[in-house]
């Protein structure tokens, strides 16, 4: 059968449109779908003669053929009296199908499985609306990948055909989201812009040469057909007898009204009509988020401001523009380093004031918001915020992110005069912590302008940034990795503990590939669940400061030449000369086959059998024979590290085998010192925690933190006779001031990630390499697996031997020969996989109440965790 002219076919249905209205339902009327403006006739054709095709229309009356063009409006979230209607117009005039508007999958699912049991001819269902949660078409024309737009394409195809519909009413028009419904059986659209109430088109669409298609036309929306149908509830009744008597005058062509019937039974056919049937979307976010990230448009980059580099040396003012409370921006900001918020919105506070207060920073990062926490009359571009940001822009070094239009950037010259300019086309979650991941190196600037806005930024332009410099933030299937199982699993561990009462509240911090895919808080401070678990809570890492603190000193003077693995105890501890351990071999301590003796209570000598502390060594108020401060008003005498240096000293040697000891610890930090020039506390936080952006990695957290940021640890009944809270848990680190080697740090989860991500790309962060790499892979690598030892130099390693895929496999079934980590007295883990790409912390304070629980070694709960992690890897 031969493909009508446009013009053959109009004129019956614009004839027709000049009685018409809407009461109850949006009446849509079907003259055609539209399809590729291209010489190629729709696919759906093919199917005009086909058998099915002809058997359907033979059993069809004249009303019934006319009812296949008209198609109504419905929704899956309308109340009861709609179904009623819609499911009463089906069954008396077997129209052609429905248009739903978005909603929720499952009852959409539902009605439509109801609709089409009811239905004499398969009904098409239709869809209005954007692509959401998808890019709109801006952001999807700055994403360069025509394959990852394909992709988009498929994956709409699959949800929407899952939910039953056959054609989508969005006025996208991307030729390679287009191929991809279509190649799947889903008809596109795309959008006639004159206006609904335009109804010449000649001069639209009849001059494009090679036009082949549908006109959808949504009559309810056309005020020009106000008169054209008589009022009532049934306007699908209406039109159709409307249509009927103009057959009946000779006023339309019975012939035309045949043909569409065919022709919407011939797309009907070609779509599959199959039953509606969900499918599993669970990596849809993960791929949202990368359209989202390729759409990310650099248009200024003076002086590489972006990524920020240098996190030590600077500090960061984040605010956003035209907002009124902290936005997803400024938090995936404060991921990565220390930052301070702000807000300006129009009335709100004197922009003087404003700008006073920012001057004293180094950096500010500007998001700017069209719409959001603000007055709808406000929305938009607000009196006075150009002003605002073209001061910003002459007195600070600005990194503005715009999430809208790209076209309103011609008006607003303190954005164009930013040092960082980043166009992120909408706002919504993923444009907003991807544009603080691109500013700070996560992600790269990919984007390109998909239009032109200025002499300055013409169509195309776009400046490519580095990616992958420090941690992503993504969703699990970003890094290769079931969020499904991931979730279920970790879920099932913690809760299993805290069921269990192995611990009040945990932690738990995941990344892949240099992605952060999971992070979640479980339960409360403590046992009478007052204070809820947050990801800005600090804990006491227990002996994981061993790896995190001394060995990062460590590593890092032994790549400046002053220290060495290989050399002896006495040559940097000159205290020790003269006893036995002088010859001791670094390497032999931090393997811990030197001999030393596991561990010294030192605390006790200050003890009476009767428990009252001894005065002459700890004093109730600090004075300066009494320094060193334990615990909460517990000051211990000034020169007790003294005493705990000779203890040491003296303290006997075993045979060289290994025996777990932290004695060596406690001279390490003063060995740092004397080999930096520097403080132990001030050479670790300038040289790696605060170029990391980790500056809640800590000693002494207390007073500095709020003790509601702080998770408690062991109630102390023999030596402090406290609570220990906000001071370091173990006693020897304690009587050292509180950051002995062996423990002293405290650190929020993401902060300690940063330092194990560091250690798994071997040194590098941050575009920095911060301890050299061969420096890394000497100490995270067996030492003596000859001799039956698994330590690194001073981290943990797997169990060597035969591994029976056990809980006895340390830590875990999963982990390559080539990671390493530590646990924690406390209840901490920290571990990396560079084999894997993995790197994880646990946090909790298993010592809450009493140190006595050791639930969470006996349930392998922290190490179960990281088996979790490997056993929901999806590639």
């Amino acid at each position: 059968m031969p493909w009508p002219k446009l013009k053959e076919i109009k004129h019956t249905y614009l004839n027709m449109f000049n009685r018409s209205s809407d009461r109850l339902l949006c009446t849509l009327l079907l003259s055609l779908f539209l399809c590729p403006l291209s010489s190629q006739q729709p696919a759906y054709l093919q199917y005009l003669d086909h058998p099915w095709v002809d058997s359907v229309l033979a059993t069809l009356s004249r009303e019934e053929r006319i009812a296949q063009s008209v198609w109504i409006a419905t929704g899956p979230e309308e109340d009861i009296s709609h179904y009623v209607k819609t499911d009463q117009i089906i069954r008396e005039h077997g129209i052609g199908g429905l248009i739903f508007n978005q909603g929720k999958a499952a009852a959409q699912t539902q009605w439509i499985n109801h609709y089409q049991s009811v239905s004499k001819v398969p009904l098409a269902f239709g869809m209005e609306g954007e692509w959401r949660p998808y890019p709109n078409q801006m952001a999807l024309g700055a994403i360069t990948s025509g394959s990852l737009k394909y992709q988009m394409g498929a994956r709409i195809a699959l949800e929407l055909k899952g939910l039953g519909i056959h054609i989508v009413l969005a006025p996208v028009r991307d030729a390679d989201v287009t191929a991809a419904l279509q190649e799947r059986h889903l008809l596109s659209t795309g959008k006639y812009t004159s206006g609904p109430d335009h109804t010449e088109m000649d001069s639209v669409l009849e001059e494009v040469p090679g036009f082949a298609g549908h006109i959808a036309t949504d009559a309810s929306a056309m005020t020009s057909l106000a008169t054209c149908f008589e009022q009532g509830d049934d306007n699908a009744g209406i039109a159709i007898r409307q249509i009927q008597s103009l057959l009946d005058q000779d006023k339309a062509d019975t012939a035309a009204i045949t043909l569409r019937a065919r022709m919407i039974l011939a797309l009907k056919y070609w779509s599959g009509l199959q039953p509606a049937s969900p499918a599993d979307s669970s990596d849809n976010k993960a791929f949202i988020r990368d359209l989202y990230k390729h759409s990310l448009t650099v248009l200024n980059n003076s002086d590489h401001s972006i990524p920020l580099k240098g996190l030590e040396g600077k500090k960061i003012a984040c605010i956003a523009i035209n907002h009124q409370s902290t936005t997803a921006f400024q938090d995936m900001a404060g991921n990565y380093t220390r930052t301070d918020n702000f807000f300006w919105y129009p009335g709100a506070i004197a922009e003087d004031s404003l700008l006073w207060m920012l001057q004293s920073y180094d950096v500010i990062l500007a998001g700017i918001y069209t719409a959001g926490q603000v007055p709808e009359s406000q929305s938009g571009i607000p009196d006075g915020m150009d002003t605002f940001l073209s001061s910003l822009s002459e007195t600070s070094h600005l990194i503005s992110v715009y999430f809208g239009d790209p076209n309103e950037l011609v008006s607003i010259d303190g954005l164009r005069s930013s040092e960082g300019l980043i166009l992120a086309y909408q706002q919504n979650i993923y444009t907003e912590e991807l544009a603080a991941q691109l500013i700070f190196g996560g992600i790269g600037g990919q984007g390109r302008l998909p239009v032109a806005i200025s002499d300055k930024y013409p169509a195309g332009v776009g400046v490519s940034t580095p990616a992958n410099i420090r941690l992503q933030y993504a969703y699990p299937e970003n890094a290769g990795i079931s969020s499904r199982k991931l979730k279920q699993k970790i879920d099932s561990v913690v809760t299993g503990g805290l069921v269990a009462g192995a611990y009040p509240g945990c932690e738990v911090i995941v990344a892949r590939k240099g992605m952060v895919v999971f992070h979640k808080t479980y339960g409360y401070h403590t046992f009478d669940a007052r204070i809820d678990v947050q990801k800005k809570d600090l804990y006491d890492l227990a002996s994981v400061t061993k790896v995190s603190g001394p060995l990062a000193g460590l590593m890092l003077l032994e790549s400046m030449g002053l220290f060495s693995h290989a050399g002896r105890l006495a040559d940097y501890c000159p205290s020790m000369k003269g006893s036995d351990k002088a010859d001791l071999e670094i390497k032999d301590i931090l393997t811990h086959q030197a001999g030393l003796y596991p561990w010294i209570p030192y605390w006790e000598t200050t003890v009476k059998k009767s428990g009252i502390h001894k005065s002459r060594f700890i004093k109730h108020d600090a004075s300066e024979k009494y320094s060193i401060q334990v615990a909460d008003r517990i000051y211990l005498k000034s020169n007790y590290r003294t005493k705990i240096y000779r203890e040491i000293k003296k303290s006997a040697l075993g045979e060289k085998e290994y025996v777990y000891s932290g004695l060596a610890f406690f001279l390490f930090p003063r060995v740092i010192e004397n080999l930096s020039g520097e403080p132990y506390e001030d050479f670790l936080a300038n040289n790696i925690y605060h170029k990391l952006g980790a500056w809640d990695l800590v000693f002494h957290p207390y007073p500095s933190y709020p003790l509601s940021r702080i998770v408690p640890t062991e109630i102390d009944t023999q030596f402090r006779k406290q609570l220990v809270h906000g001071y370091v848990h173990d006693e020897g680190a304690a009587m050292m001031g509180g950051y002995a080697g062996n423990a002293g740090l405290f650190s929020t989860a993401n902060d300690l990630l940063k330092l194990f991500e560091m250690y798994r790309r071997m040194g590098n962060y941050g575009g920095e390499q911060l301890i050299p790499e061969e420096i890394m892979k000497l100490y995270t690598r067996y030492q003596f697996p000859d001799k039956g030892n698994r330590s690194g130099l001073g981290f943990d390693k797997p169990s060597l031997g035969e591994r029976d895929g056990t809980v006895h496999d340390y830590p875990c079934p999963g982990a390559s020969p080539s990671s390493f980590g530590h646990s924690g007295f406390t209840g901490t883990f920290a571990w990396a996989d560079p084999e894997h790409e993995i790197s994880y912390v646990f946090l909790s304070n298993r010592v809450y109440p009493t140190r006595e629980n050791d639930l969470i070694t006996d349930m392998h709960i922290r190490t179960a965790i990281l088996q979790c992690v490997y056993d929901s890897i999806i590639e």
